[in-house]
């Protein structure tokens, strides 16, 4: 397993360029903090300096590159053809995007403190935001929420990407999901207008999620019609069963 997961990131290093996403988010927030004053506020600088989306986004890019691309240039056959187990390979694609992830927040985070210390060296981190607490929970919360979403979205392209054999409609999916969230707020509002149960449906799962760290626990179950429990747990189940999902379409499909 180590030998695989050693080739798993010479490829993501080699193919995809891993050092150079790394770089923009470190650099994205330093670009954004410096260039824009309205941003070198707490609300910002929690949000990792306006970063967190080009994070999200970049996690979901390499998600579905990971996978389409061994199929792509052929690489999986001799992955498989060294006695590697479909279920090695896709345990690998996923502690490989769990730590690009890390790394992404990583990045991002340095780049804001770092932003934050040159461009507003007046602003106190450990000054109270409201019940989340200081702007160093703020921040971790943000990441909290931002990581939840990730894992989700990227179950989905994962899904998509074994499916259709795409890497496009696979992003292209991930990247509705990320930007057209009042979008599927208003389809999720709609579907549990016609019937209740529907409250229990994927996308008002994903936005549920999405809130957390924005809404006071109680608000949240006024909003969802759920315990924030039940909403984790359902969350969960979610996330089990299209993983569940992507890795028997990946298991199945042929090299």
């Amino acid at each position: 397993m180590l030998t695989l997961m050693k080739q798993e990131y010479y490829k993501a290093f080699k193919q995809n360029r891993l050092y150079i996403w790394l770089i923009l988010g470190f650099i994205f927030p330093i670009a954004i903090i410096g260039i824009c004053k309205s941003t070198r506020t707490a609300g910002s600088i929690i949000n990792l300096g306006q970063s967190l989306i080009y994070v999200e986004m970049a996690g979901i890019i390499i998600t579905a590159l990971s996978i389409s691309q061994e199929f792509g240039f052929g690489t999986i056959r001799p992955l498989l053809s060294r006695r590697f187990s479909r279920g090695e390979v896709f345990i690998s694609k996923l502690l490989l995007n769990i730590s690009v992830y890390i790394g992404l927040f990583l990045s991002a985070f340095i780049g804001t403190v770092l932003a934050t210390a040159i461009f507003a060296p007046k602003y106190d981190f450990s000054q109270k935001l409201g019940y989340i607490g200081n702007s160093w929970q703020g921040m971790m919360i943000s990441i909290m929420d931002v990581a939840l979403q990730m894992i989700f979205v990227a179950a989905l392209v994962l899904m998509v990407t074994n499916m259709v054999k795409s890497s496009g409609a696979a992003i292209g999916l991930g990247v509705v999901m990320i930007v057209a969230t009042p979008i599927i707020s208003v389809i999720s509002l709609k579907l549990i207008d016609l019937a209740p149960i529907l409250k229990w449906n994927p996308f008002n799962i994903y936005l549920g999620i999405a809130s957390i760290g924005q809404v006071k626990p109680s608000i949240m179950a006024q909003i969802m019609d759920m315990s924030q429990g039940a909403m984790i747990s359902a969350y969960l189940i979610y996330i089990v069963l299209m993983y569940g999902i992507a890795y028997l379409i990946f298991r199945k499909r042929s090299v």
